[in-house]
């Protein structure tokens, strides 16, 4: 019987080992899951990801382990680059609401249907405009409701202006539309990011290491991350949880 999981393939950060990790669940799974892949076995960098993708499935293949859902990390700037260009520095005030929805398109939707996704991450121009009904039938409204004091007094974009015009040429460009379609509402890359992170405390970029140092530290990182990945949340002294707020890159 095949057992039937659902992991997270990336690639990770090295200048001569390109490292492809299995996640799944909060941890780092086992040691035989990690690929490494030499930069000189293959043309160039940008095959890279393919190798390790494809040797990482072989890999998973021959442990008998059936690989019901494949999720990667499909790393865009869009918002990011608009909001540095001079005329349109109004929407960095909207760019963690951005991301917010982003995710929420995905999260609101567990069947991961692609066109009601698809119409969800739209409707985002229309809301910046203080537009909150819509002509799409699979969402025909924000879900939010009645906008009142703070929430309400937002620096709402105007139809027609530059910001608007270049929002949405971004919002409804086809490649990342398609990418919309795809999204996980599931899993999510965010712990490997984090992994990957951690990898560097261990084998710093301006440092060459061998097959067996670069490894050996890859395990090293694996243990320090296990350790520490479930830890319970930090408490106040009321008995309350304590979080802190982070808008990662778009």
């Amino acid at each position: 019987m095949h057992r039937a999981l659902s992991f997270i393939i990336m690639l990770g950060p090295a200048p001569l080992w390109f490292l492809h990790a299995s996640f799944t669940t909060t941890n780092i799974l086992h040691l035989h899951c990690y690929v490494m892949l030499q930069s000189s076995e293959v043309p160039n960098s940008s095959w890279c990801e393919l190798e390790g993708l494809k040797r990482s499935i072989s890999l998973l293949r021959r442990q008998d382990l059936h690989l019901s859902t494949l999720i990667t990390d499909r790393h865009r700037q869009y918002v990011s680059i608009v909001g540095t260009l001079k005329q349109c520095d109004q929407l960095q005030l909207w760019r963690p609401a951005i991301v917010n929805h982003l995710y929420w398109t995905a999260a609101s939707t567990p069947d991961g249907n692609p066109a009601v996704m698809e119409v969800k991450w739209r409707s985002l121009v229309n809301h910046i405009q203080d537009i909150h009904d819509h002509d799409t039938p699979a969402f025909s409204s924000c879900t939010h409701p009645p906008l009142e004091g703070d929430q309400r007094d937002k620096e709402w974009l105007e139809p027609g202006t530059v910001h608007t015009i270049k929002l949405e040429s971004i919002v409804t460009k086809t490649s990342l539309l398609k990418d919309v379609r795809q999204l996980s509402p599931q899993h999510q890359t965010f712990s490997l990011e984090a992994f990957h992170s951690l990898i560097l405390h261990f084998t710093p970029k301006h440092t060459g290491f061998s097959y067996l140092g670069m490894y050996s530290r890859l395990l090293l990182a694996a243990l320090h991350y296990n350790f520490n990945a479930n830890r319970e949340t930090a408490g106040r002294s009321d008995g309350t949880e304590k979080f802190c707020m982070r808008y990662p890159r778009f």
